[in-house]
């Protein structure tokens, strides 16, 4: 856990300077940025143990360890780590098929996601916690505009 408040810390001043970023696969301000960050190998990505994840409306990147569901009423909690920088989470949903992608936005060391799928959506915030491992905060509910899910920060 102080790994993670270590590793925001660092990354917020860069995040509110940075005011965004588009997302590559490749090298780039984003990357350059996310570089700064800690190894991957200094910080422990699996370090809580893993749980299932039966949360339908839930797509979760492959390769992620979900740690923490929580059931809140309509309203599915879960908390997960991924070997990934989170403009690669952003890549990964705007790739995917198999869900209708509401609305992303990203700001280098921090994307959130909204998406429906099984008749559920999905508020998804990735947030780097070393140069390419990303903690993964989801919500999963009703498909409604007031269904309970979390607002975007950024308008």
């Amino acid at each position: 856990m102080k790994l993670r408040v270590v590793a925001l810390l660092v990354a917020f001043p860069l995040l509110v300077a940075c005011g965004g970023a588009e997302p590559t696969t490749g090298g780039g301000p984003g990357r350059d940025l996310l570089a700064n960050l800690p190894s991957c190998d200094r910080v422990p990505l699996d370090e809580d143990p893993e749980v299932p994840a039966d949360v339908p409306g839930l797509v979760l990147p492959d390769g992620a360890r979900v740690t923490s569901v929580i059931p809140q009423g309509a309203v599915t909690s879960v908390e997960a780590t991924v070997r990934m920088s989170p403009l690669d989470v952003r890549a990964h949903y705007e790739q995917r098929a198999d869900i209708d992608l509401l609305r992303v936005e990203d700001e280098v060391f921090e994307t959130e996601v909204l998406a429906r799928s099984q008749d559920r959506r999905m508020y998804l915030r990735a947030a780097a916690l070393c140069a390419d491992g990303t903690t993964l905060s989801a919500m999963v509910g009703p498909d409604s505009e007031d269904g309970g899910l979390p607002e975007f920060r950024n308008g």
